[in-house]
């Protein structure tokens, strides 16, 4: 699995093919990455519902704080998703990248974390309709409470709004998840862009050396 692995990985690629293949990756091999971080999900799920609530069903004043919570979310995901699927073997170990081939690589960099973005806020979108009702049905209620009239909500519309909460962010978890495949493309890509450059430098190095020897007089 590991030599499969690297040589899916290793390959110079452009921004598109990073894209293409790190989506065809992550869902040929769905079935096992969602065997090895469901788990996980449940957690981001907690998560995602949590900072959902506090706005909606604790306080208004608690809507910076939840989407603090929701970003954190995110990121401890992908943190613990991208080393659990490493561990499984899933996502090749490779190499640390310093930060100035980062840099050499910024235009690819952008181009895939744009396309991603876009493609996770589609289905995010999708993913969040149930949300959205149960969003606008509260604060509907809310705003008739503040006014004095009586909450025409029943008690269980609390617990039924945690539940769609949860579900949803279950969901995204697997939404999020999918920048994986991408961003291990373009890794493995911008790994052997360098490995290229730097092994044409010295063979550009080497056959100057000796043509100087030649030509010297």
């Amino acid at each position: 699995m590991e030599k499969d692995n690297e040589n899916i990985l290793f390959k110079s690629r452009s921004s598109r093919a990073c894209i293409r293949d790190g989506y065809r990756f992550y869902f040929s091999h769905f079935k096992r990455i969602f065997k090895a971080t469901w788990l996980i999900a449940i957690l981001f799920a907690v998560l995602s519902a949590a900072a959902s609530a506090m706005p909606i069903l604790l306080s208004l004043n608690l809507t910076l704080a939840g989407l603090l919570l929701a970003t954190l979310a995110v990121l401890l995901l992908l943190i613990l998703a991208w080393r659990r699927l490493r561990k499984r073997q899933l996502l090749e170990a490779t190499e640390r990248i310093p930060f100035k081939n980062w840099l050499r690589h910024t235009g690819m960099l952008l181009i895939i974390g744009i396309v991603c973005l876009v493609t996770v806020s589609v289905f995010i979108m999708l993913t969040s309709l149930p949300m959205i009702i149960m969003m606008a049905a509260n604060w509907l209620d809310q705003t008739g409470v503040l006014s004095g009239d009586p909450s025409g909500m029943p008690d269980y519309v609390k617990w039924l709004t945690l539940v769609v909460f949860l579900i949803a962010g279950f969901l995204q978890a697997y939404v999020w998840q999918s920048v994986i495949g991408p961003l291990y493309m373009m890794r493995g890509s911008i790994i052997q862009h360098e490995n290229e450059r730097q092994k044409f430098n010295k063979t550009e190095i080497k056959e100057t050396y000796e043509t100087n020897l030649i030509y010297r007089p």
